[in-house]
């Protein structure tokens, strides 16, 4: 079985293990970029295996061939975590999820604990620069006819953007593993805990990243998680905005507005190029997106 990945081609060998290489096409140079982060990847897991924590799985490394640019991994076990397959778990089998992800958020932030605090600019991190330009220029893009009944929201829209991009907050860098989502955490069902793959955009970014990201709330657990971690993680590493139930409320509220305007600048991509009928269905779409950010940025 083959599968293309965004940036690999991933082989299924043996039934036990997948080998990874770049996909066809690309540059040496390329190639070259693609192996460092499949070696920061490795470097990461290994790290992990280290810790030993059996309350979740991570891949090993088999090998790292450099001259055929190929790394060959072993293959875990489990389905897509999802949101639908959480909430059929058993009210044990959830907690255990949930105690499980905060220690491994935990293990992730031990390695090379970085101590000094910084101020984070919500601004670096939201990237909707479709949705800035469709903003900016809604007029060119649709009728009068056509945004009379958004127009309001769009006003809108802009308000809770400039709160958000002028928000900031004390945290600390921490290393997260960058592309947490439910194909990318397997559950085993008969070992009854969840694997972690696909290290490949593991790096160094602040504290909130992993747990504040849409996937955590797409589960409903964010909140839980971060009051688990606490139990594994020395206070003296953390922030006070992290720590503070208030704080971590409000911050949490941001991110939660921030993932809504990333899906709307999802939404918004393409919209030059759209018909009348496919606008119309993307502007339903936005509206849906609207309710949500109503919800969830009320005090702005």
């Amino acid at each position: 079985m083959i599968k293309h990945g965004r940036e690999s081609l991933v082989k299924i060998a043996d039934g036990k293990f997948v080998s990874k290489e770049p996909l066809p096409g690309r540059s040496i140079s390329q190639k070259r970029e693609w192996l460092a982060r499949q070696q920061r990847a490795a470097d990461t897991i290994q790290k992990l295996h280290d810790i030993g924590n059996n309350a979740y799985g991570v891949p090993h490394i088999k090998s790292i061939d450099s001259k055929r640019f190929c790394v060959l991994e072993e293959r875990v076990s489990g389905v897509p975590l999802t949101p639908l397959l959480f909430r059929g778990l058993d009210d044990h089998a959830r907690e255990k999820v949930i105690d499980s992800l905060a220690q491994f958020y935990a293990d992730m932030h031990s390695i090379d604990v970085i101590p000094n605090p910084i101020e984070y600019k919500m601004e670096c991190g939201l990237d909707v620069k479709y949705l800035e330009d469709f903003l900016e220029d809604v007029d060119q893009y649709f009728s009068k006819k056509e945004i009379k009944s958004v127009r309001d929201e769009i006003k809108f829209i802009d308000k809770v953007y400039q709160h958000i991009i002028n928000t900031s907050y004390e945290t600390r860098i921490v290393w997260v593993h960058g592309d947490l989502f439910e194909d990318n955490v397997l559950y085993d069902f008969k070992a009854k805990k969840f694997n972690v793959i696909d290290f490949t955009d593991v790096g160094t970014s602040f504290l909130h990243y992993d747990m504040l990201r849409s996937y955590s709330y797409d589960l409903g657990v964010a909140d839980a998680v971060r009051a688990r971690y606490l139990n594994y993680r020395d206070a003296r590493y953390l922030p006070a905005d992290f720590v503070d139930d208030a704080r971590w409320k409000q911050i949490a509220q941001y991110h939660n507005v921030a993932n809504v305007l990333e899906q709307m600048n999802e939404e918004v991509t393409d919209v030059q190029y759209l018909g009348k009928n496919e606008r119309a269905k993307m502007l339903n779409r936005l509206k849906q997106q609207i309710n949500m950010l109503h919800k969830y940025a009320r005090a702005f």
